[in-house]
C-alpha cells in the first residue's frame, strides 16, 4: 500500500485500470514496443512481464539517473535510448507494433508533442496502435469540480452503516478546512506555469483532446478512442496507424 499521486481521486487503482485496458490485451511475445519517457520503468516492467519481443525505451535522462535498470532488471529485449531531440534516433523505422507514453507529453509544450507525432508515425508499422496520455486542463478541472462524485469521499458518504460515521465526519471536516492540502492543485490556461516543479524545472502544458486528435489525424494516424476514460483526471488517447 502506498499513497496515490492522484490523491483522493485514486481510490479505483487507476494505474491497474490503465494496465488492464491499455496494455494487457495488446502485448504478446511478438510485440515490439516503443515507450517514450519510461522514467524508473514502472510501465516498462509491465511490458517485459507480458513477454514482449522487444522494448525501445526512450528518455532524456540516463538509465543510471532514473534507476531504470535497477527497477526493470537487465534484459536483452530492452534497449534504452537517451534522446537529445524529438526524432526518436536509434528506433528503426516501420518496426513498432505498440506505442505507449504516460505522464510525459503533459510536460511538453503542444508544439513539441506535435513534432513527436511525425517521428512516431515513421517508427510505427501499419496496423500498429498506441496509447498516449496528455494534459487537458478542461478535464482536469472537471475532475476537481466533481470531487463529490469521483473521489474517495463518494465511498465514505455512500456508506450507511454506523461504523462509518466517524470516518465520514472526519473526512467532511478535513475536506472543508484542508481541501487545499487534500485536493489536486488547480490549473489555468491563462497561467504560464502550472503544477510547476522548481527542482525538476518542468510543469504541465495544456494540449487538449481536440488539438491532440487533430494533430494525430494530420500526422496520418486514426483515432480509435478520443479518451479511453481510464482515469478521471487525464485523457488517454487510443490511436492506430492504418
Amino acid at each position: 500500500m502506498a499513497s496515490s499521486t492522484y490523491a483522493i481521486y485514486g481510490d479505483n487503482s487507476i494505474f491497474y485500470t490503465i494496465y488492464s485496458a491499455c496494455i494487457r490485451p495488446y502485448i504478446t511475445a511478438e510485440t515490439v514496443v516503443l515507450e517514450i519517457g519510461p522514467g524508473r520503468g514502472a510501465w516498462s516492467k509491465a511490458f517485459v512481464h507480458r513477454n514482449c519481443r522487444k522494448l525501445y525505451a526512450v528518455d532524456v535522462v540516463t538509465p543510471e539517473h532514473s534507476g531504470f535498470w535497477k527497477h526493470v532488471g537487465e534484459d536483452p529485449r530492452v534497449e534504452y535510448i537517451v534522446a537529445n531531440d524529438l526524432t526518436l534516433p536509434g528506433v528503426p523505422d516501420q518496426l513498432i507494433d505498440f506505442f505507449f507514453s504516460f505522464g510525459v507529453f503533459c510536460h511538453l509544450k503542444p508544439e513539441m508533442c506535435e513534432e513527436y507525432l511525425g517521428a512516431m508515425f515513421r517508427k510505427m508499422r501499419p496496423g500498429s496502435r498506441g496509447f498516449l496520455m496528455i494534459a487537458d486542463f478542461d478535464k482536469y478541472e472537471r475532475c476537481r469540480a466533481e470531487a463529490g462524485r469521483l473521489s474517495i469521499g463518494r465511498f465514505l458518504t455512500e456508506q450507511t452503516r454506523k461504523v462509518w460515521f466517524p470516518a465520514k465526519l472526519g473526512y467532511s471536516f478535513a475536506w472543508r478546512y484542508f481541501r487545499g492540502k487534500m485536493d489536486l492543485e488547480p490549473v489555468s490556461k491563462e497561467r504560464e506555469h502550472n503544477l510547476w516543479s522548481p527542482t525538476a524545472n518542468f510543469g504541465w502544458y495544456h494540449w487538449g483532446v481536440e488539438r491532440a486528435c487533430k494533430a494525430m489525424l494530420q500526422a496520418g494516424f486514426e483515432i480509435v478512442e478520443r479518451d479511453v476514460e481510464v482515469c478521471h483526471r487525464d485523457p488517454v488517447i487510443h490511436f492506430r496507424k492504418a
